[in-house]
């Protein structure tokens, strides 16, 4: 009962308060009259469906007519946001008169001065600019829709306004430098704020974690387009090359970025590394085929191979390891990777001699490349495809690198003397060591002879573990 009371006085109260009889009242809301009296005595409570008309009428919260009394943090809160809205229309208010008063002195006297709307143009820019970071953050906080993105809209008409004036300053000066002026400005303003705009954008789920991608491509895509522009405004033919080249160069640095950022398949993923070596690899013979065009040199293909060449062998490893995993050749890498860099070196060697001599090709440098290939495609060759244990294949290998480093060197002798005749200092199979003389003419010889001996002793000593194990080994078998 005392809740029904305390609800009647204060919408007897507020009735008061706002000069209302109960009639009035009852007429407001289409009640009968003995229907207000009674809430006021507190006789009975209203219709549910009647409460917000009542606090319509009584210019009260429903939180007050259901507790009864005022809400005094409501009141003042809206006060506060009364106010503020007071002030923020008397700030654009402000505003409007401040720019406008500006642009019509500017306007009145370049009219009186010359007659015409010139430079005034110039003045329009120029507070378009100072009204983007003043009026248009005002402006975005009138709408809910806009309140949270006032930054991103108060840099955007910077930048608008900014690119109207340089265009309007180009015309007014009768020059052509728009364009080039235009997008360096873009670019050199994208590099410095584009990391504090990308995070008050509204960017979609999928983007929102990639702002350092979104913010590489489009630094480097202005780049691009900077560079373009200039080309076309000097009139040159430079950009292939400085295009590629930067495509490269940052390539190095914001690859590894991007691909850990963007999207892949599952495959790709996987071989992130190989993915990365294999574009920067491209990037450059890219670059050395742009650079051969431009300079009409010829000699792409060859510098090609050489590239390839001297890169796989650190990067073929790790391509062959990643990207045929899975496939029948994958237990046939180093077949492979001496296959792929045998060929690049023949390549190498064959097309210096279409260039220069091709009969020296086939009788010296073709003789050469395959004395030195028997090296490693031996030791290959042994360690992974001969049948035995192995300790047994350590010291084939071994031995292999003894022969071809005692052998070697005589069967170079005999080519180079097929070209150029007997040389003064012939080699021969008997090496003439002498360890108790290390001068310059015996030094040499006595650390070929002691690598010989301990790739012997080396090769030995491997045979008899291997043998030992597989004895070992069949004895327990058996």
């Amino acid at each position: 009962m005392e809740n029904k009371k305390t609800f009647g006085a204060y919408i007897l109260q507020r009735r008061r308060e706002l000069g209302m009889t109960q009639k009035e009242l009852a007429q407001r809301l289409y009640v009968t009259e003995s229907a207000v009296s009674k809430w006021e005595r507190g006789l009975s409570y209203p219709d549910i469906t009647l409460l917000q008309n009542i606090c319509s009428v009584l210019e009260i919260t429903e939180h007050e007519l259901l507790s009864g009394s005022e809400d005094t943090n409501y009141r003042v809160s809206e006060k506060l946001a009364e106010k503020y809205r007071r002030l923020t229309r008397s700030y654009r208010v402000g505003q409007y008169i401040f720019y406008g008063l500006i642009l019509a002195g500017c306007a009145i006297g370049n009219v009186l001065a010359q007659h015409t709307l010139d430079w005034f143009f110039i003045v329009l820019a120029g507070v378009m600019m100072a009204a983007s970071f003043t009026l248009v953050p005002a402006l975005a906080a009138m709408s809910a829709r806009f309140e949270n993105y006032k930054v991103p809209l108060a840099v955007g008409s910077f930048i608008l306004s900014l690119e109207l004036l340089l265009l309007i300053c180009c015309i007014y000066s009768r020059g052509d430098w728009f364009f080039p002026a235009g997008m360096a400005v873009l670019f050199g303003i994208a590099l410095i704020v584009l990391p504090f705009l990308l995070p008050t954008l509204p960017l979609p789920e999928t983007l929102s974690d990639k702002k350092a991608s979104i913010y590489l491509i489009t630094v480097v895509t202005l780049l691009l387009l900077l560079l373009l522009v200039c080309c076309i405004y000097m009139r040159g033919d430079w950009f292939p090359i400085a295009a590629v080249s930067i495509l490269f160069g940052l390539g190095l640095f914001i690859m590894p970025v991007l691909l850990h950022q963007l999207p892949l398949n599952e495959w790709v993923s996987e071989r992130k590394l190989s993915v990365y070596l294999l574009t920067e690899t491209g990037l450059l013979l890219l670059l050395m085929f742009v650079c051969d065009v431009s300079y009409r040199g010829g000699w792409f293909l060859m510098a090609a191979a050489g590239v390839l060449f001297g890169l796989g062998l650190f990067i073929l490893p790790v391509v062959l390891y990643q990207c045929i995993r899975g496939f029948l050749m994958y237990n046939h890498k180093a077949l492979i990777y001496l296959a792929v860099e045998s060929f690049l070196l023949f390549s190498i060697l064959f097309m210096d001699g279409v260039r220069n001599d091709l009969n020296a090709f086939f009788t010296f440098s073709l003789p050469l490349l395959l004395l030195f290939l028997t090296l490693p495609w031996g030791i290959m060759g042994i360690l992974r495809y001969l049948p035995i244990g192995r300790w047994l294949r350590t010291s084939a290998a071994l031995a292999w690198t003894g022969l071809w480093i005692w052998l070697a060197p005589w069967l170079c002798n005999k080519i180079i003397e097929n070209i150029y005749g007997e040389v003064e200092s012939s080699y021969t199979l008997r090496i003439p060591f002498d360890l108790t003389n290390w001068d310059i003419s015996h030094a040499p010889w006595n650390v070929i002879f002691i690598i010989l001996v301990f790739l012997g002793i080396a090769a030995v000593i491997c045979a008899l573990i291997g043998l030992r194990k597989s004895y070992t080994y069949k004895s327990e078998n058996n």
